[in-house]
């Protein structure tokens, strides 16, 4: 990730004040031999005392500036070559480190360039390809920290994200992707059909996994507007790609393994009985309650570690498991099984006389 552009320009510190000189006092000296002063005659000690001459002015500390753009090698188009500020500022310390010069990263000064600049705050997760850079030390050690930048940044590989999902994707793939996703229902609705003997409960799990995926992929859009606001919990714009394919997948299968749970609970209790009633579900629930919000919370943690330590490989990955995980946990309480209560009750109306 070579630094396409290097300029250094030295912010010069302000000459001091200078005082002139106070006048040399032009009285000229008595000789030798002549009387002393007259009592009348006023002493030096009598004499009012000279102005103090204020202290020279402090010269501001000297700001060295740099522009610096990142690109990919061998394409001078492409700026997918981008980095946050704290990412920068590591840079800096580690270039620093390696030209043997020191320097106080608090008084270096970073202004992003470009598009959404005027979004960025120095907490902001946010990442451009082109960067002005102030180094508060002299021109000469700020040359050699910025060449020490440029080989650090330059050994780091910028994997190019061709597994984005974009308009680039054919029109075909498109159409596989969809039929895949609704067939996986279909079986979905099948087994489930086949395991408890009432397609009900197929379509109320399947109405849960609708509810969770659209959730998380509506916090994955959201991110795009609330990273400038909530920096400080590292959401940055997430975007689709193969990670956050897996965390989805990742988040039905945990889904609906916590809602087969509740629900094989539900059939335990009615039992024989010819009608399922609130009463059931909701005990059915109680009972599950504790076991789903332990199975939840210990799941949950692991996911939030990661999200915060787990790096940018595994950021998108990590946020959209910390969602699915949190909206799972409920929907399986809160959808599935007021779902399958209504359509049991809406669509087997025989059973009410019973």
């Amino acid at each position: 990730m070579p630094l396409r552009q290097h300029r250094l320009q030295e912010t010069p510190a302000a000459p001091a004040a200078e005082t002139p000189a106070a006048p040399a006092d032009e009285t000229p000296a008595s000789p030798a031999n002549e009387a002393a002063p007259d009592a009348t005659t006023p002493t030096a000690a009598d004499q009012p005392a000279a102005a103090t001459t204020p202290p020279p002015a402090r010269a501001p500390e000297v700001i060295s500036r740099a522009r610096v753009k990142l690109g990919i090698e061998g394409n001078s188009e492409d700026n997918t070559a981008r980095i946050n500020a704290k990412s920068l500022l590591e840079g800096i310390d580690r270039a620093a480190k390696n030209a043997n010069v020191s320097i106080d990263l608090l008084g270096v000064e970073l202004e992003p360039q470009g598009d959404q600049a005027d979004q960025w705050s120095p907490e902001s997760e946010l990442k451009f390809s082109e960067w002005v850079i102030g180094l508060p030390i002299e021109f000469g050690p700020a040359d050699e920290v910025m060449v020490s930048l440029k080989q650090t940044l330059g050994s780091d590989p910028v994997w190019i994200s061709s597994s984005s999902v974009g308009g680039r994707v054919a029109g075909d793939m498109v159409n596989r992707a969809l039929g895949a996703m609704f067939a996986s229902l279909l079986c979905i609705i099948g087994y489930i059909w086949f395991r408890f003997q009432r397609v009900f409960y197929g379509l109320a799990a399947v109405a849960a996994l609708v509810h969770d995926v659209t959730v998380t992929l509506g916090a994955i859009a959201v991110s795009y507007w609330l990273a400038s606001f909530l920096g400080f919990l590292l959401v940055d714009q997430f975007k689709i790609s193969l990670t956050v394919v897996a965390a989805l997948l990742t988040v039905i299968g945990y889904s609906l393994n916590d809602t087969i749970v509740v629900f094989d609970r539900i059939r335990e209790t009615k039992g024989k009985s010819p009608r399922l009633t609130s009463e059931m579900v909701n005990t059915s629930i109680n009972s599950t309650l504790s076991r789903t919000l332990l199975t939840s919370l210990t799941t949950l943690i692991v996911v939030v570690l990661l999200y915060f330590f787990g790096g940018e490989g595994i950021h998108a990955f990590a946020f959209s498991l910390v969602v699915g995980v949190t909206v799972g946990t409920y929907s399986s309480i809160f959808v599935a099984s007021p779902i399958l209560l209504w359509l049991v009750t809406k669509y087997q109306p025989a059973a009410r006389g019973t």
